[in-house]
């Protein structure tokens, strides 16, 4: 090829590269150098006039860079290249680096460390109700409460099929100063698409966590802010890493505030990456997110706080958390834990002095509305559970007892008690996952007749473990009304389907 025609297709591809962004200039400027059509020297030239960074020649600057990282060289100041945390990061020199794991993060030295997540979680309902939701409803365990603190039964008139974003998530983590520092500030946006669970009004942003950990001594981290209290294995665990749809309702009614799986407190525990038997304790307002007593001042009430304990051993390796036996485990994995909460004073009214409609609410929303109009209670919850994983095999179990001890002796209400038991078996190793759960709660056994029930089973199908993943799950559940509640002995049932879509990253 003569000097002229290389320099008509230099001239070609620096007016594609003026027309276009600077990148879309190279890949073809690359394609001519290893045709062999223009030389090194032509190619750095081209890459000058068209203002992008004279690089080592395509064939060689990858092995380099790889070679360098492995003695532990300083990285090529030319070009950021691919470092030794792998392909996902881009060492940018003088200790920043930016990269994607799990999460867009960016990082200086040992210094600081940002990273960036969104989970995002659209979901398909469809239910259907026998005829006593219809003109009865439950006005006991899933009540309506308004903004004026009336409690009405929820009824549904005819079936229901519609489609939400039940949870987005953005997540901002990372270390600060040091890596014993961490950092964690978590934004929610949920719709309210539960049926027997309100979850009460989340059609706008709300502060969901917002917590410091400091590891310094791994026996004994220390954590203070908003966040999930140690209480339960569920109830601990994100919603992201559930074998099903939702959390268990019977987790979710027996949290130790009655309100909210999370609170504002601080909390001391021992890294569980480390121990085989962890412990943790912590001290809270007792009152969920984004609230403390303050606007709840009774006599009653006004200096209490919310104490939470958990103490957990792994007696067969290491299971953790994580629903499910995605690692596909070749040895038995068995953990087992116990937790118990005490929070004293909680002001029950829904109207009245010290009454506060997001506490009503929420109590309602999470199958607890036997405990409104109370009065102020002392709220104790025990709880036990145990894990097991083995070769795609998962079992799982918690069973709780609440006792509460109303100040006003006339109101006095039984306990509460409820277990859940659930089991996966993947038919395709780490892709498709068979599940199965069924739960059990007696709200109050002072009464009879009053027990809820709920069979469910599932299908999940892992695209990239947790994080990516297709859910569906069919259900059956089943409330009970005895004679004290409506004058005769009621079932309330509902059929339910999900489908829901899940992709964090």
């Amino acid at each position: 090829m003569s000097r002229a025609q290389i320099a008509i297709l230099v001239v070609i591809v620096w007016l594609f590269g003026g027309a276009a962004p600077a990148v879309a200039a190279d890949p073809a400027l690359k394609l001519l150098l290893k045709k062999g059509i223009i030389t090194q020297e032509e190619y750095d030239q081209a890459l000058r006039e068209t203002g992008q960074a004279v690089e080592a020649p395509p064939s060689t600057t990858e092995p380099a860079a790889h070679d360098q990282a492995k003695s532990g060289g300083p990285a090529q100041a030319a070009s950021p290249a691919k470092d030794a945390d792998g392909d996902n990061t881009v060492d940018l020199g003088k200790g920043v680096k930016f990269g994607y794991d799990r999460g867009i993060y960016t990082q200086f030295k040992d210094k600081f460390r940002l990273k960036i997540r969104l989970r995002i979680q659209p979901r398909y309902t469809d239910s259907r109700f026998n005829s006593a939701y219809n003109t009865i409803g439950d006005a006991k365990n899933y009540p309506s409460v308004s903004s004026a603190g009336v409690i009405s039964a929820t009824k549904h008139a005819e079936g229901l099929a519609f489609f939400g974003v039940h949870r987005t998530r953005l997540v901002f983590e990372g270390f600060a100063f040091t890596p014993d520092i961490n950092y964690f500030v978590q934004f929610r946006n949920d719709t309210a698409d539960a049926t027997n669970q309100l979850g009460g009004a989340r059609s706008t942003t709300q502060l969901y966590d917002a917590y410091l950990t400091l590891k310094q001594v791994p026996w004994a981290n220390l954590r203070f802010g908003q966040y999930r209290t140690h209480f339960g294995r569920q109830e601990f665990q994100s919603s992201a890493f559930m074998q099903f749809v939702d959390r268990s309702f019977v987790a979710e009614a027996f949290v130790p505030n009655v309100i909210d799986r999370r609170d504002q407190g601080v909390t001391i525990f021992s890294d569980q990456e480390k121990y085989p038997v962890n412990y943790a304790f912590g001290v809270f307002n007792g009152v969920g997110i984004n609230l403390n007593r303050l606007g709840l001042s009774t006599p009653g009430n006004a200096n209490e706080l919310m104490y939470v304990g958990r103490i957990t051993a792994d007696i067969l390796g290491k299971p953790s958390y994580p629903e499910g036996d995605l690692a596909n485990f070749q040895t038995p994995q068995l953990a087992v834990g116990a937790s118990y909460g005490y929070n004293g004073g909680l002001q029950t009214n829904t109207t009245g002095v010290g009454s506060n409609n997001q506490v009503s609410t929420a109590i309602a929303s999470l199958g607890n509305g036997r405990l409104l109009n109370q009065g102020v209670v002392d709220i104790g919850t025990g709880g036990l559970d145990f894990i097991l994983k083995y070769n795609g095999f998962s079992l799982q179990a918690e069973g709780f007892v609440r006792n509460v001890d109303t100040h006003d002796h006339s109101q006095r209400i039984g306990n509460a008690t409820g277990y859940y038991v659930q089991a996966g078996y993947f038919i395709v190793p780490k892709a498709i996952e068979v599940v199965g759960r069924y739960g059990a709660m007696d709200p109050d056994t002072h009464l009879g007749h009053d027990l809820i029930t709920s069979a469910v089973g599932g299908l999940n199908w892992y695209l990239n473990g947790h994080e990516h993943k297709l859910q569906f799950d069919y259900g059956v559940i089943t409330t009970r009304l005895g004679g004290a509640d409506v004058g005769g002995n009621v079932s309330l049932i509902e059929n339910r389907a999900r489908l829901q879509y899940t992709i964090v990253f």
